[in-house]
Formats: C-alpha cells, structure tokens, sequence
C-alpha cells in the first residue's frame, strides 16, 4: 500500500508541527480518514490563494478544522474555504446593445437559514411559489409537508353566544385548534400532525369560513391560543399557503396579515398545540468572505488570450450578498463574443452572446411580456429560448419578491440562466423593467425596490430609461407609478420621444396597463399624461403588464378606434403569473369594446418582427407554441 502523499500542487502539511502530530493525526483519524485530511487541508490552501496572510496561519490549525469536521459528520470550512454560491450570469443591454452589454451575477456571502427547527416569528399568510405571500417558506419546498403556526389573543368580554368565524385561505388542507381543542378542518385532510393524509389538493384564491357556533366551553377571558396546522399534498407540491383570520362578530380577534409564531421543516412535538410555542432565537452565523472573482473576453470562436474587463460590485438588495458587473465596452456591432467567469482563478462559468447590429439590413426579432414570477414561469422561459430571439424585454413583476425575499431572486435568475437560451446556448440578453412586485409596498419610492435597482444596470440607476439601436430601434422604458410617478417623467418622456420620432421602429413599455381589459382599473394618469405623446410622436407599439390576461387594441388615439394614425397597445403580462379570467362586466366596466381587438386568458409572450422596411409582426404564443394572435403592421404610426 502506498504511503499518504501529505502535499499538492496549492500547499503542503507545513501546518503540522511534527511527525509525531502526523502520526496522531493517523492514529485518530485512520488511513482514509486521514487521506480524506490531507485532501481538505489542500482545498483549504488553495482557496487561500488569495491571500497569503491567512495561509500562514498558528501550527495545528488546519488539522483541528479537519477533526471538527469529522465528528460533526460536516465539513466545517472556514471563511476561506467556503462552499462558493452564486447565481448567474446573464448579460443585460440597458446601455447600447451595438457596442456594449453588462455581464450580472450574485455571489451569495450572508448565512443561510439556519438548520435548526425552531419556532420563529412571521406575518400573514405564509406560503411558497404563488408571489402573493409575506411570509415565504423556503424551507417547505421539496424537503416538508407541513407547516404549524401558533397565535396567542387576547379577549376582554366574553360573548360565549355569538359563533366565531375562521377564515382561511389554503393550499392544500389544514386542522385548527382553539386552546388545545380541534375547531376547524379541512375535508380533505384525515388525521392530523405526521400522519395527517391529505387526499386531494384544494387551490387558494379566495378565503373559506369555518363556523365556530357554541365558543362558551372553548374561549376564556384573557389569553387564548389558535393553533393552526397546514399539509400540503406532496412535499414537491409547487405552492402552499396558510392564510388564517378570526373573527368574532365584528371583531377581528386576529385580524389579516397579523403576526404568528411559525414552525417550519421539521415537527416541533405532537401536543404542540396545546401551549403558546416560545419563539427561538436565530444563531449567530458568520457572513462569507468574497471571492476574487475575473471575467475575460474574446471574439467566439478566437484562439486569442481572453481580455481582462472591469468589474464593479455592491450590496444585492439589502442583504450581505454581492452584486457583480462586468460593462463590456468597444465591441463591434453584430458580432458575438465568448467569455470565462473565474472565482479565486478557478472556471466557473462560461457563455457567449451576440451584440446588435449596426444597420438593420435583414428581420430582427425579440420577445415581450411581463409578469413573470419563478417557478410557474418556466415553460414560457423555454419557449423564449426556442424562439431565439435577439433580445428579450420584460415590463415588471419579474420574481416576485415584493422587494423583501431574496431567494425568489435567486430562482428568477437560475431559470433565465437555465431556460433563456438561444440556438447554440447562446446567451439572450435581457432589458428589464419594473413593476408593484419588485415594490415592498404601495409607497411610490425607488428604496422600496433595492433587488430591482441594485441587479440591474441601468443608465443613470433610474427606472425610466431609453435603449437605442444604433438609430433603427429604440425602446423607451417607464415607470408605471413604482419607483417613480407618472406625471414627473412627463417632461423627459416629451424629449426622449421628440429626439426618435423618425426611428423606423419605436416602442414604450411599462408596467400598469392604461388600456386594459377590465381586470383592474385603467391607469388614468398615464391616459392623461403618457398616451397623448405617444399619439404626437407617432409610436409604434406600446407594450403593457400587469393584469395576467392578454390583450390587443385596435390602432387607437384618446381610447377610440383609428385605423389611420392611430397608436398600438399589446399586453397585459401573463408569462408565469397565475392567470385571471375576463369577463364581460369586466369590459364594460372601462369601455373596453372602444378599443379592445383580442383579449384571453393564457400564458404567453409576444414575438416582435422589426422589419427594414419599417414593417412590424406581432405574434402572440402560448407556452406550447401556438400562434394565437397575430398582427402585421405594415403602416406604422407617424408623428403628428
């Protein structure tokens, strides 16, 4: 049997004081314990590259790392030699996509959620993979069935004879108990804690009542506990949710959106309803140390060296992970490049693009929508990949977060990285807009969106900005009432708009539709301040989100049909989003059969065909795709 090799190509044992603490390493540890070792002490060394100083660290180190790992039956890396995390790239085109595009990537350094099961504190309704819930639980999700909240509520008088009201909203079956008492069920569900059986899914949307008729023997005057437990169907059920709302006539004994003790990935004991839970303390985790990350580039194809570009970072949101940017500036128009991501010199990711060309000479196409969301957006993802498209633009509500839940983002931009590729793997560059779900509320502020604004590149860190294709395309991106109002970007619309009104091809996109189909109230504002100057410089098409439905206008100006010089308007964001049904009371409701061409509810994007002739193709398909709306436009509008 060959003997232990104790050094590598990175590093050497130096750390070892002598042969007699090798030998005891040996006897501890055994032979392949102590290969395994020397193999974790070269890793070890080697992400210390980097940094000499650490490297050098007190005799005997290194081996007591190694022991801790292996009693805990974990490896226990220190700050240098963590498991690296990050996700991305993707290239964006926010500047000019003739010359220039900015490779994005997150590197993930704040602790993750710790491991242990312990009782925590979150807000109404709880849930995952449906973009509606405030508190999300990550830790559901392929791993746990079931989710226990617990609420303690006070009651002042007594009123044993008026019936209590459980609302619940649920995906997919619950048991609630009032102080240690069974109160409410789900029919679907029989049994309850680990041996609760959940015979078929139910879908939340609109909350259920539960009738709680004769409270007398149940509730007490002060302290009193609801506890509520939820199943889902299957641990890779893709969404959950757990909603409740007591009531007790026109009291809300707890009111919506109120404040539970949550209990997640584990079971927390099977009389756990029976008492208020203490909630646990989060343990301290330590933050990761960033790698020394580089980004080289060359012609596709090239046997060149690859050319080192700048790289600039700042806080991802307002997390203690890493937003990286690579502005990868002087390229020739039309012409496609390759680069290599590399962390602490090591390859860890590669791709290529093509940047725009400088002439419109031949059909450019690119897809639109909005409203995307993680998991549920998938499909429409790759078939944006098969479509091969030279770009994709997206008017808002990308993951979902509500500018508060980071994992969403990671997920979002997994899928773009994983789905949205084109012929050859190629990289789709993205030019992104915002909307209310990058918001953490309703308050019109650009700090309310930190993911939004610190992923994205944008020109001036705006929310309204302007794409130029050398001078054949342009698109205009607005802020629909976010981050920004309507009325103040009035007068920056009228110059952006003034300076391209003989652009062959010209579009605008935002979030908030002002031509919609009903489902929501029409963007008065945008009517008022936004349509009229798409009418005077004569824009093409105007792309709106927002509703998850779809819909096509007639050519129309002041919200009346006109064929001849009239403006466009495709929409409405329904990429992943869970879709909302149209119906006529909807229509009527803002005149929709004034300017309404199609409308429908289904998944989709739009496939655009900017034509050298100034000639426009819209085409609507479906996940599966089906063309299923399509317009040509042969006579774009033209400025009054």
């Amino acid at each position: 049997m060959a003997r232990p090799h104790l050094s590598s190509s990175q590093g050497t044992f130096e750390d070892l004081a002598s042969l007699t603490e090798i030998l005891d390493c040996f006897l501890h540890l055994g032979y392949a314990g102590f290969l395994a070792a020397s193999e974790l002490n070269s890793v070890m060394i080697y992400h210390r590259e980097k940094n000499r100083a650490e490297r050098e660290r007190p005799r005997g180190h290194g081996i007591a790392v190694i022991l801790t790992g292996l009693m805990l039956g974990l490896w226990v890396f220190e700050a240098g030699a963590r498991e690296l995390k990050f996700h991305g790239p993707v290239v964006q085109w926010h500047r000019d996509p003739t010359g220039a595009a900015t490779l994005a990537w997150v590197e993930r350094l704040a602790p993750d959620i710790p491991g242990a099961q312990v009782w925590r504190e979150g807000r109404a309704p709880f849930g995952y993979g449906d973009g509606d819930d405030v508190t999300v639980i990550r830790e559901m999700r392929g791993n746990h069935p079931r989710l226990y909240l617990a609420k303690e509520f006070v009651v002042n008088s007594l009123t044993p004879d008026e019936p209590l009201h459980l609302y619940i909203d649920y995906d997919d079956a619950f048991v609630a108990y009032l102080n240690g008492i069974e109160v409410a069920r789900s029919q679907n569900l029989k049994h309850q804690y680990i041996d609760g059986d959940v015979k078929d899914g139910h879908e939340a949307g609109e909350p259920e009542l539960f009738v709680i008729p004769n409270p007398a023997g149940l509730l007490k005057s002060g302290r009193n506990l609801l506890s509520v437990e939820g199943h889902n169907v299957r641990e890779s059920s893709s969404d959950f949710t757990l909603d409740p709302v007591l009531m007790q006539g026109d009291e809300a004994l707890i009111p919506p959106e109120d404040t539970w003790l949550y209990f997640a990935g584990g079971e927390p004991g099977s009389k756990w309803f029976r008492t208020m839970p203490n909630q646990s303390p989060y343990p301290e985790l330590p933050k990761g140390e960033a790698a020394e990350w580089t980004v080289g580039i060359r012609a596709r194809g090239s046997s060149v060296a690859y050319s080192g570009v700048d790289i600039e970072s700042e806080a991802f949101g307002e997390t203690d992970d890493l937003v990286y940017f690579a502005q990868m500036e002087g390229l020739q128009p039309g012409a496609s490049y390759e680069y290599v991501l590399r962390a602490d010199n090591v390859d860890v990711g590669e791709g290529w693009f093509t940047t725009a060309p400088a002439v419109n000479r031949s059909p450019i196409q690119f897809v639109v929508g909005g409203d995307m969301g993680t998991t549920t957006a998938i499909p429409v993802c790759k078939l944006a990949g098969r479509l091969d498209p030279m770009f994709a633009l997206v008017g808002g509500d990308l993951a979902y977060a509500n500018g508060r839940d980071t994992y969403k983002w990671f997920d979002w931009i997994d899928n773009w990285v994983e789905f949205v590729r084109g012929s050859g793997g190629r990289d789709i560059p993205m030019i992104m807009g915002i909307g209310n779900h990058e918001m953490k509320g309703l308050r019109i502020r650009e700090k309310d969106a930190p993911f939004y604004f610190s992923f994205f590149d944008l020109p001036n860190g705006e929310s309204n900005f302007t794409v130029d294709f050398a001078d054949y395309l342009s698109v205009v991106l607005l802020d629909s009432n976010h981050a920004q109002r309507v009325k103040s970007q009035n007068f920056w619309l009228n110059l952006e708009l003034a300076a391209r009104k003989d652009r062959p091809h010209l579009f605008t996109i935002y979030h908030r539709p002002a031509w919609g189909t009903g489902m929501k109230r029409n963007v008065k504002d945008i009517q008022e301040h936004w349509s009229p100057l798409f009418e005077k410089y004569g824009v093409d098409c105007v792309f709106e989100n927002d509703h998850h439905t779809y819909k096509r206008t007639h050519k129309i100006t002041g919200g009346v049909r006109d064929d001849e010089n009239g403006i466009l308007y495709i929409g409405d964001g329904a990429w992943g989003a869970r879709l909302r049904a149209i119906t006529p009371e909807m229509l009527r409701k803002v005149g929709a059969d004034r300017y309404l061409a199609e409308w429908g509810s289904v998944h989709h994007l739009v496939q655009v065909t900017a034509n050298p002739d100034g000639s426009k193709l819209y085409e609507a398909i479906s996940a599966d795709g089906d063309v299923f709306d399509s317009y040509f436009d042969k006579t774009p509008a033209t400025p009054q």
